[in-house]
């Protein structure tokens, strides 16, 4: 698969074969103004900022209404300490917030290793228009690096800045 850059308005054209990655999230279709945004990813390919340009952006100054975390494969890991981290950052990994949507107090060891969790993110920036002069890209991160197996989903409703 080839990528070409519009420089003019700043997409990517894809040529070839695309691979589907759900780690990189997009926005289910609907009819309301509130937008959804659903990531899938796996215990060893968790959604990275800026790990390439085709990543689903949560756009500066939205409104976060909820976000979720879905267990689809029960997390494992060698330890009994390992909790996630999710939040937002900048594409170039600079920190808007590691758990500003879904904290590890949330996604505790005990709560991802039961499938078909659904675990509701309080973060700090869930119930607030973002303050955020940035676009924001997802990104998921265990507080130790010791995840041996465990499939989830994030599931984030929020409300794109006025025009």
């Amino acid at each position: 698969m080839g990528l070409e850059k519009d420089g003019i308005r700043d997409v990517n054209k894809n040529y070839g074969v695309r691979e589907t990655n759900g780690k990189y999230g997009g926005v289910t279709d609907g009819d309301s103004w509130i937008k959804t945004a659903v990531w899938d990813f796996a215990y060893n390919d968790l959604p990275d900022a800026g790990a390439t340009d085709q990543e689903h952006i949560i756009p500066a100054g939205s409104t976060i209404v909820s976000a979720h975390l879905r267990i689809v494969t029960a997390f494992t890991s060698t330890s009994t300490t390992t909790d996630l981290d999710i939040g937002l950052q900048q594409a170039d990994g600079t920190e808007i917030d590691n758990n500003g949507l879904i904290s590890a107090s949330d996604a505790t060891q005990t709560t991802i290793a039961v499938a078909g969790a659904y675990i509701a993110g309080t973060g700090a920036l869930v119930g607030k228009i973002s303050d955020a002069t940035y676009n924001g890209e997802l990104v998921v991160t265990p507080n130790v690096a010791d995840l041996t197996a465990g499939r989830g989903q994030v599931v984030v409703k929020y409300i794109p800045p006025a025009v």
